[in-house]
């Protein structure tokens, strides 16, 4: 018993060294920083913007406020999420997935419900198969329910890893298909989206450097750019 204690002690310290380890250069790339990103239709045309302003919480997550902007500049609304670093994974509140058009949809209505993230192991590799996500979140006004919004991210998968230049500068990165179920449902009324989004996760960063979205018919709907990094 009296060697087994020492060797217990031993793993648990090996384990947080590891962990701090592999976070603790993701928390200086990010700690601090405001992430600026552009947001177009599938015509390339300006849609909106959106801004993310990070801060170190602790030595493994990071505080994450996110303002969206539309196409004149205007803010349509803030929110607030966390980016956990495990050690092994990369895990983002799914909230920060909820398409941008429905949040300027829902403008400032109150949204609550339990956190859920979506995790990127900290060594992605192409043919990987990523966790689904799933998020159910009550939407009201002053108190009161009005409604519910319904996430689910299926069928991750890393593609290949390739280079990508923005504005903002080269960043290495993987690519990562996702199909997307949206469902906002408002006064008894439902309204189901369904798209595939395809992003390229850039590690360095903890977030994605460019993603694109496209239409249940295989259309390009959307793309949205990092633009630059302050």
């Amino acid at each position: 018993m009296k060697k087994i204690i020492p060797a217990i002690i031993f793993i648990t310290s090996f384990v947080c060294q590891v962990s701090a380890q592999n976070c603790s250069p993701f928390i200086s790339n990010v700690n601090g920083k405001k992430f600026t990103y552009v947001n177009q239709g599938g015509d390339s045309k300006p849609m909106g913007s959106m801004v993310c302003n990070t801060n170190k919480k602790d030595a493994a997550t990071v505080n994450a406020r996110i303002e969206l902007f539309d196409k004149t500049g205007k803010s349509m609304g803030t929110g607030n999420s966390e980016i956990i670093c495990t050690g092994q994974a990369i895990k983002i509140d799914m909230k920060t997935f909820i398409p941008a058009a429905s949040l300027r949809q829902l403008g400032n209505m109150e949204m609550t419900g339990d956190t859920k993230y979506l995790s990127y192991p900290i060594n992605l590799k192409a043919g990987q198969k990523l966790d689904d996500g799933a998020l159910n979140i009550n939407v009201g006004s002053n108190g009161t329910q009005m409604g519910q919004v319904q996430l689910n991210i299926n069928n991750r998968k890393v593609e290949k890893q390739e280079k990508v230049t923005t504005k903002a500068g080269s960043f290495d990165c993987f690519k990562i298909t996702n199909d997307i179920i949206f469902r906002i449902s408002m006064m008894g009324a439902s309204i189901p989206f369904q798209i595939k989004v395809i992003e390229w996760f850039a590690p360095k960063l903890g977030r994605f450097a460019k993603s694109e979205t496209y239409g249940k018919d295989g259309k390009l709907v959307a793309t949205t750019l990092l633009d630059s990094v302050n």
